[in-house]
């Protein structure tokens, strides 16, 4: 049985560089420096700091992870003699470098003297206790480092409901090899299972979460900006996905990751076994958050998804009017062969499914730069929901 987890809940109204600092300081105090990785513990390597870079953005449009929380938690740990490198592995379109760019987080870092990691050669390793993968293909910089620093930006999420920490550390995949993860974990129990033995074989020894605006709606990268004020700060990534679930009004047990990672021993999800530090949970808590994408219940009969997918799994659609042909969707669906074609070579069309073929991953709509792709709900996706929920109550992470 795990210890209690403490989490720190630090008021953080906007971004302004000297209240950010302040949170992040108070938020680490609270922490106590034991909770801390020191340099002696490194034994010489630097720390990586890993914030969500999941594609170019300006930083206000809250795609990733805000430079000014970045800097803060980088100042503080560079001021305790840390040395530090950053990185993440953004889908197979961008570069780390040109996403770090694009939302202000390389500026932050040189000005710091912290350098990009390398996060496009990946190294194999090995992982024998696996619940089930034992091998994963990790970026280089992640697996040099002597420790990770999680700097995740919660928000919505088409195919696991919500993403924070555990979601986040997917980064350390090289961004050409996340598709073929999503190819071979084609449902959000396997691809859940993956990501909580992924964040077993490179865990996280502090999570500092930007919650200060929350992207809802159609997440994680063209949803609406919440304004909910807050930085969460703790040592356990479960503690922290549990947190963020219950400021958007969702139960954890229903997010898989959050569940299985909590049965795995990997942190705690249960709320009697989280110490709240410093605010109070209830008045950042949002039970109208708008939380689109709900995973089916973990027992629905495989067979019955292959026959009845349309019915039974939400897919994703494109709005016409939205579409500006760019065909990025079409090269980040990771099946072979692709589940979305586009017609054309000089005057390219709007794409259209094989849903036949599509494997509800919704790359594709993470991906789409107009916001042009949605989820649409299954017909009968509500039937499953609540058999998930009427499930779960026995067990609930609440």
């Amino acid at each position: 049985m795990n210890a209690a987890s403490r989490v720190a809940l630090v008021a953080c109204p906007d971004y302004d560089r000297q209240r950010v600092r302040d949170a992040v300081q108070r938020g680490l105090d609270l922490l106590g420096p034991g909770s801390l990785p020191s340099a002696a513990g490194l034994n010489g390597k630097r720390l990586l700091l890993k914030p969500n870079l999941l594609r170019t953005a300006p930083a206000g449009k809250g795609v990733t992870t805000h430079p000014e929380v970045f800097a803060a938690v980088a100042g503080s740990l560079v001021a305790r003699g840390l040395s530090l490198a950053y990185g993440d592995s953004p889908n197979g379109m961008f570069t780390p470098l040109a996403v770090a760019r694009s939302c202000g987080i390389h500026d932050a870092a040189f000005a710091l003297g912290v350098p990009l990691a390398d996060f496009e050669t990946g190294v194999d390793v090995s992982f024998p206790g696996g619940l089930l993968d034992r091998r994963f293909t990790v970026a280089r910089g992640a697996v040099e480092a002597g420790g990770i620093v999680n700097l995740p930006r919660l928000k919505t999420h088409g195919l696991t409901t919500m993403t924070g920490a555990l979601k986040n550390t997917f980064g350390v995949i090289p961004g050409g090899r996340k598709g073929e993860y999503h190819v071979t974990h084609p449902d959000v129990e396997s691809f859940s299972r993956m990501i909580v033995d992924l964040n077993r074989a490179i865990p996280s020894c502090l999570v500092v979460m930007d919650a200060i605006m929350v992207m809802e709606g159609n997440g994680p990268a063209n949803g609406r900006l919440r304004a909910i004020g807050l930085l969460i700060i703790t040592t356990d990534p479960v503690a922290a996905d549990a947190v963020g679930c219950r400021i958007m009004g969702i139960d954890p047990v229903a997010v898989p990751f959050v569940r299985i990672a909590d049965e795995a021993g990997l942190g705690n999800a249960h709320a009697g076994k989280i110490e709240l530090l410093g605010e109070t949970l209830e008045q950042y808590s949002r039970a109208d958050m708008d939380v689109r994408a709900r995973p089916l219940g973990q027992n629905v009969p495989r067979f019955l998804i292959r026959v009845a997918k349309d019915l039974i799994v939400s897919k994703p659609v494109i709005d016409d009017a939205k579409c500006s042909r760019c065909g990025q969707c079409v090269e980040a669906c990771p099946t072979v062969p692709k589940s979305l074609r586009q017609e054309g070579q000089s005057t390219r069309g709007v794409p259209r499914y094989l849903y036949s073929a599509c494997i509800r991953c919704y790359c594709c709509q993470e991906t789409c730069p107009t916001g042009a792709i949605s989820i649409r709900r299954a017909p009968l996706a509500g039937v499953f929901e609540a058999r998930r929920e009427s499930a779960g109550r026995g067990k609930s992470l609440t």
